[in-house]
């Protein structure tokens, strides 16, 4: 797959990501925390990281319907090839098909910078905290 079809697919998968950390992102600096005990911070914290896993996730799922859609014949393949790519771990015990690789790897890209996004979005949170 390459030219105006990648493009395309690009484009897609790139826009909702990015929406889905947008909004996981708004939700997340919008949370206020009552800072007088511990349990309560700490259930404030276990909720932020829910969030945040829901949304690496979700984004991940984004990718693994593409991937059943056009390489893989079943979902648990798609969405754990997705989690390794956006992860970047890269096993390498599940490849693409050879036309669908370029967009694993704009997978792991994009996932680092979804990950660099989020830490930005936990140094914000934890100093609202303190």
């Amino acid at each position: 797959m390459l030219g105006f079809q990648f493009i395309i697919v690009f484009l897609c998968l790139v826009s909702l990501t990015l929406l889905t950390h947008l909004f996981g992102s708004m939700l997340l600096l919008n949370f206020r925390v009552n800072k007088k005990s511990f349990p309560i911070t700490f259930i404030y914290l276990t909720r932020v990281m829910l969030v945040i896993l829901f949304m690496h996730i979700l984004e991940a799922g984004y990718f693994a319907i593409y991937y059943y859609m056009h390489g893989f014949f079943d979902f648990r393949t798609s969405l754990y090839f997705s989690l390794v790519s956006y992860s970047t771990v890269g096993y390498g015990d599940i490849v693409l098909p050879e036309g669908f690789r370029l967009i694993g790897a704009v997978e792991g890209l994009l996932g680092t910078i979804m990950v660099g996004w989020t830490v930005a979005i936990l140094v914000r949170v934890l100093k609202s905290i303190r």
